[in-house]
């Protein structure tokens, strides 16, 4: 399995422009908290967007989830996996939260905000005022699923 990502990493390499950009999105599972980045560039006309690395944020004691770690993590994965350097990348996409703003800023590129976030965010913020009746609907949503509510609907 091994030889197969040093084929894919050698084969993104060879096509990967020197000035790209970088899309970032992460998640914890259990306590771990993973980080998926993928590069976003231009070749032959067409748009590229390969996953890049994907592996946990935390490897040593002293690592934390802050933007400085996302920032060696990064120039580390690029200059060893692909001879990229961080400094030729043009903007970040990424989730609009603090770490990532700090992100972008310590690199010196724009951040491109999510907007499905950022729209999924304004309507949990709209949505907290009615969270009792969305309960009791999701509630009734449930029994209506059994399959006596579902015959009587039909």
């Amino acid at each position: 399995m091994e030889g197969v990502t040093l084929a894919v990493e050698a084969k993104i390499k060879e096509e990967m422009p020197d000035q790209f950009g970088i899309i970032i999105d992460g998640w914890s599972h259990a306590s771990e908290h993973f980080l998926a980045i993928f590069a976003c560039y231009e070749c032959a006309g067409t748009s590229h967007f390969p996953l890049l690395a994907m592996a946990p944020l935390i490897n040593e004691s002293d690592d934390d989830h802050g933007a400085r770690t996302h920032l060696a993590f990064l120039s580390t994965m690029l200059e060893r996996d692909y001879g990229k350097s961080l400094r030729n990348c043009l903007f970040v996409v990424a989730d609009n939260c603090a770490v990532n703003r700090l992100l972008a800023t310590l690199m010196g590129v724009p951040l491109v905000g999510c907007a499905s976030h950022r729209l999924n965010l304004a309507v949990q913020d709209y949505l907290r005022d009615y969270e009792d009746d969305l309960i009791v609907l999701q509630t009734l949503m449930r029994k209506m699923k059994t399959l006596n509510y579902a015959a009587a609907l039909r």
